[in-house]
């Protein structure tokens, strides 16, 4: 009976120390990456709002080849979603909430994503990010989402780069074909 006094007490410290912890961190959270692709605003646009696409260029296909992804409303751009399950990054959704040249918005099932695109010089710099509010329970999560998360927004966004560049680079080689047969 002593010995099940004193799990009861541990336990309960515990829970109390867990809960006294979690008010003390915010439950707001934001990851936010950027990167310069060198190719105009609109193939990034069309890269990013054609939820087919993300495949060819986001990190989570590529840690999990039998990931199931569904498809549905628009085909494209304000309206597209897309509902994945996987056993390696786990099940999710995602939909677009607003889209515009400039950027767009989405709404998964753990916060909110956003896109903005803005031209330079040398093509566009396109910024992703995310943000949210874990329940309380959940707050210490905050501490240890940037480090979960970043790291696939950075490799996302290189696949990204890489495949709108490639795409510029075959309509040029297209272009100069073209060009040479006439």
């Amino acid at each position: 009976m002593n010995a099940m006094k004193k799990i009861l007490k541990w336990a309960l410290i515990v829970v109390l120390a867990f809960t006294t912890f979690n008010w003390f961190i915010s439950p707001d959270y934001k990851i936010e990456r950027s990167i310069e692709i060198n190719v105009p605003t609109y193939i990034v646009y069309e890269q990013v709002t054609d939820l087919h696409q993300w495949e060819n260029w986001a990190i989570w296909w590529k840690q999990d080849t039998a990931m199931i992804t569904n498809y549905s409303g628009e085909e494209r751009g304000l309206g597209a979603k897309m509902i994945w399950t996987s056993d390696v990054v786990g099940d999710g959704d995602l939909e677009i909430i607003e889209c515009s040249s400039q950027g767009m918005k989405t709404k998964l099932a753990w916060g909110n994503g956003s896109w903005h695109f803005e031209e330079t010089e040398n093509g566009t710099n396109v910024s992703w990010s995310m943000s949210g509010k874990m329940p309380f329970l959940m707050s210490f999560m905050t501490m240890f989402i940037e480090d979960m998360v970043a790291p696939d927004f950075e490799k996302g966004l290189a696949g990204l780069k890489e495949v709108c560049e490639s795409l510029l680079a075959r309509s040029s080689e297209v272009t100069e074909l073209d060009e040479i047969n006439n």
